[in-house]
Formats: structure tokens, sequence, C-alpha cells
């Protein structure tokens, strides 16, 4: 395994990552919001409660 850092990754500002994980807890709540399976369903709220808050905090150490 290369321990190097990647050049190609992906940088975005704070108010872009933050746009971002609201992004992605959205889809999950949707894709939670019309899967029938119970453990399916639960995962994806998880994973949704999980991506808004980690955008909550973005926003608390966000500089004015």
């Amino acid at each position: 395994m290369n321990s190097a850092p990647q050049t190609d990754q992906m940088f975005r500002s704070g108010s872009e990552e933050c746009d971002y994980l609201r992004g992605r807890s959205e889809v999950h709540r949707q894709i939670a919001e019309n899967t029938a399976e119970g453990e399916a369903r639960m995962i994806h709220e998880r994973l949704s409660r999980l991506y808004a808050e980690q955008a909550a905090l973005i926003v608390l150490v966000l500089p004015d």
C-alpha cells in the first residue's frame, strides 16, 4: 500500500465541503425513504445523520 499523498485528490473549500456533505445527507435520506428493507433503511438513515452532523461541524469551524 502506498502512503504517499495523491496529487489528484480533490480539495474543496469549507463551504464547498459543507454543501457536499449536505447533499450526501439528502441522498441517503431519500434512499432510506424509498427503501422497503428495514436494515438497509436504517443504514441509510444513519449515513444521512452522520453526513448532516459532519456538515454542521464544518459550519462551526469556518472562519467569518
